[in-house]
């Protein structure tokens, strides 16, 4: 794997790729293809230079998949063009950018599920003057995001209401009246295309019978027929994706439970401004998700620095625990 970092124009320096790039402006033809890394970091980045990226990140033969934006100020910029359905890019390094919670809000059209616009897996936020606003922003579209698998909001200013919100997610939580809406009416145009389709199929096999035997002009359909029809017309739909129309909720009355986001395997959330009863919360969805989970599923990584060293070392163990289960359970398998 080879890495590229661009540098500062004062300052050129040996990389990984043997390669120096003496300019921030961005010129395809010195980028060498195989490149799967690659990092503007502190760089003087323009939108020019943004656009440009976006355009050679787009180019079926650019392997970049990891971006590294670190200490370049983004607060107005749109550095969304490059992550684009069409490119590559699964991790994305945007530390020291001062993107506060509106560049989180603005992020949000990456991570939401329902656009299917979603490709990243790695998403590093740290030192971004982040509050609560923009920590429950993120919880929020993590109640429906199955793609994100590592998550890093070190050293942001998130008191207890953020953080409650973000870790909260990774538990049981109870779908709200929009959501359940939304899932009601999703369910209702998929039952009428199902209908739509099976109709269809209906009426070419009522022509198909009549035509090849004009005596038997009987047009109805015994129930096996019916139920082969029904299985062809769900077989033309494309399945669903989203976790809220996939069969993994519980429904209690009306109201719908998720079981959680168990996809999240690194979480880093530390030297925040949360309280200790945070840490409380988390040992509880552990224990949840331990009891819940299956192998692979679930935090494996957990980064809380700056509290009581004690209550660390409880959620450490509580979390090797669940890995030394699943080791165990491999075995057996």
């Amino acid at each position: 794997m080879q890495t590229t970092e661009l540098q500062r124009p004062s300052g050129e320096k040996k990389i990984d790729s043997k390669m120096r790039v003496t300019d921030v402006h961005w010129y395809e033809n010195e980028i060498s293809k195989n490149i799967t890394k690659l990092s503007l970091s502190n760089c003087n980045v323009n939108q020019e230079v943004l656009n440009n990226l976006s355009k050679y990140l787009k180019m079926e033969e650019c392997l970049v998949n990891e971006l590294v934006l670190d200490r370049i100020n983004l607060s107005n910029l749109n550095y969304l063009c490059c992550l684009t359905p069409d490119t590559k890019v699964k991790k994305l390094w945007l530390r020291f950018c001062q993107l506060k919670d509106k560049g989180v809000n603005n992020l949000l059209v990456i991570l939401d599920e329902t656009s299917r616009n979603t490709q990243l897996n790695s998403l590093y936020l740290d030192c971004n003057s982040i509050t609560c606003k923009g920590a429950k922003q993120i919880a929020q579209v993590l109640r429906t995001n199955r793609t994100l698998k590592s998550l890093s909001l070190a050293r942001n200013l998130i008191k207890d209401e953020g953080a409650f919100a973000l870790v909260s997610v990774l538990s049981t939580f109870q779908l709200n009246d929009y959501e359940t809406n939304w899932k009601s009416k999703q369910e209702q145009q998929r039952n009428r295309l199902l209908e739509y389709l099976t109709d269809i199929l209906s009426q070419k096999l009522k022509e198909k019978t009549i035509s090849s035997n004009d005596s038997n002009n009987n047009d109805v359909l015994s129930s096996i027929e019916v139920a082969n029809l029904k299985q062809r017309a769900e077989s033309m739909i494309v399945p669903h994706t989203h976790p809220y129309l996939t069969g993994q909720l519980l429904k209690s009355g009306l109201s719908y439970h998720s079981p959680g986001n168990f996809k999240i395997a690194y979480l880093n959330i530390s030297y925040n401004q949360f309280s200790s009863n945070i840490l409380n919360v988390i040992e509880q969805i552990i224990q949840y998700q331990q009891k819940v989970c299956v192998v692979k599923e679930g935090l494996q990584n957990l980064k809380i620095e700056g509290f009581d060293m004690k209550q660390i070392e409880r959620i450490n163990k509580l979390i090797e625990g669940k890995l030394r289960q699943e080791n165990r359970s491999k075995k057996f398998r």
